[in-house]
């Protein structure tokens, strides 16, 4: 069992995986578990301190969701969260943001990125995201190649770069990566890495405090511009009017304008059309969720990392079941290696089967698929008969899924038997919903806890 300030840092190595470095270092640093109560052998009130009452309302508000998950599967228990105010004594303030898992490496070569970091013309960005820690495959491999030109010629070959695509799929990584890259080359260059919430925030700032001269200045004195999820400017007339200047101001001598999106320039709404024209006027590229070859990497590289051994075949399994974005496969591995530690136990096939909800062959042979269909309408508040008849309704059709999604990937009952089940639906229609629950299980994370759940509930009923 982990002790508060050990609980406190697992949690906050889940998080930095999972949310931008912007919003971890906003809201995080200065957070701690202030004290643990037991109600019960498996219901504990967890109190998180947080700096200030802003700090806290947004903590509680914007995260209650992921903060309850990762401490109830850490502590094995229920937990319900309290959020006070109360400032960060010294040694929780060192302490408390420190990467999980990270110790000295006495063979390793000097950290070469990051000297950018250090230079006074480099801003905001993070050394761990370089082109050499960057996973290269298939879905990303036009956008890494441009990079490398990017690099090589900033401003000249392909200006503006817009890189487009889901969450966690890596933007902000070869992003970054470009601007530590430049920055090594060119020393002197000033090089600004900001989101543009932040651009808009220090705008409103800036006109609030009458000191827009100096905004533009350090917006339109830099060599390499990098704006993350562009997409937060729409509908903010006055953001778009100035960055439309801005980004004229550089694209006229040539200075390098990089922009990430969660979607491709002409699909962004409320954004003013001349904008647009200028994001779509360079190179313009998506990158996709990982392939498994790519996943399997990822991790490896996650393991050389944190210098942890984990077998080919726990690799596999994680890649296997977690089949969306980096920052998911990354927490998934970071779960397990935290509940490792804190079990004092290695990380073994069985217990991450266990972690995923994956049974042995025998036990699953006392599972029947009318099983299945009990436990899935227990567990949704439905009938049986909800579930294999004609209504469309949300919470039925979503029921529905899973109980599909269950009896196919646990069972491997044959598609058309299924449809049977489910008063005599086509094939597609099953092969639909078992993709669909499937794809949602390595993205939704209230989807993710429905399904492990009612597997839970099908090997103890």
């Amino acid at each position: 069992f982990m002790d508060k300030k050990e609980l406190w840092k697992t949690v906050l190595e889940t998080l930095r995986i999972n949310l931008s470095s912007a919003n971890f270092s906003t809201w995080f640093p200065q957070t701690y578990v202030d004290e643990i109560k037991s109600v019960s052998d498996k219901h504990q009130i967890v109190q998180i301190a947080c700096p200030s009452s802003f700090v806290r309302d947004t903590v509680e508000n914007r995260y209650f969701g992921q903060l309850k998950e990762i401490l109830d599967q850490l502590t094995q228990n229920q937990c319900d969260l309290v959020f006070l105010v109360k400032p960060a004594v010294a040694d929780t303030l060192k302490s408390s943001p420190a990467p999980l898992f990270d110790r000295p490496t006495v063979s390793s070569p000097p950290q070469t990125t990051l000297a950018p970091i250090q230079n006074q013309n480099h801003h905001g960005l993070n050394p761990n995201f370089s082109l050499e820690t960057f996973i290269v495959g298939s879905s990303n491999n036009l956008a890494h190649a441009a990079a490398e030109g990017i690099v090589n010629t900033p401003g000249k070959a392909y200006n503006p770069f817009f890189i487009y695509g889901g969450v966690g799929v890596g933007k902000t990584h070869l992003m970054q990566a470009i601007g530590q890259a430049i920055g090594q080359k060119n020393p002197n260059h000033k090089i600004l890495y900001v989101t543009a919430e932040t651009f808009t925030n220090e705008l409103i700032s800036s006109l609030q405090n009458k000191t827009i001269q100096k905004f533009k200045k350090k917006y339109r004195e830099t060599d390499v511009l990098l704006i993350d999820d562009v997409q937060f400017i729409a509908g903010k007339e006055s953001t778009q009017e100035e960055f439309f200047h801005t980004f004229n101001a550089l694209y006229m001598q040539d200075k390098q304008i990089i922009l990430t999106s969660d979607r491709k320039p002409e699909e962004l709404g409320d954004i003013k059309d001349r904008l647009i024209s200028r994001f779509m006027g360079g190179l313009t590229v998506d990158i996709q969720l990982p392939d498994y070859e790519m996943r399997i990497a990822i991790l490896k590289q996650k393991c050389r990392r944190l210098q942890q051994e984990v077998s080919e075949e726990v690799l596999d399994l994680i890649a296997s079941q977690i089949q969306s974005n980096t920052r998911e496969l990354e927490g998934a591995l970071s779960q397990i290696l935290a509940r490792a530690q804190a079990t004092h136990q290695p990380v073994t096939i069985e217990s991450v089967s266990e972690f995923f909800g994956v049974k042995k062959r025998e036990q699953l042979e006392k599972i029947s698929p009318k099983k299945i269909l009990s436990t899935v309408a227990k567990t949704s508040e439905l009938r049986v008969k909800d579930l294999t008849g004609q209504s469309r309704k949300a919470p039925v059709t979503k029921a529905r899924q899973i109980a599909m999604y269950l009896i196919r990937k646990d069972l491997k009952v044959p598609l058309t038997q299924i449809g049977e089940l489910f008063s005599g639906r086509d094939h597609t229609t099953v092969m639909h919903s078992v993709e669909k629950i499937e794809k949602l299980f390595g993205t939704n994370q209230q989807i993710r806890h429905e399904v492990l759940s009612m597997r839970s509930s099908l090997f103890k009923s």
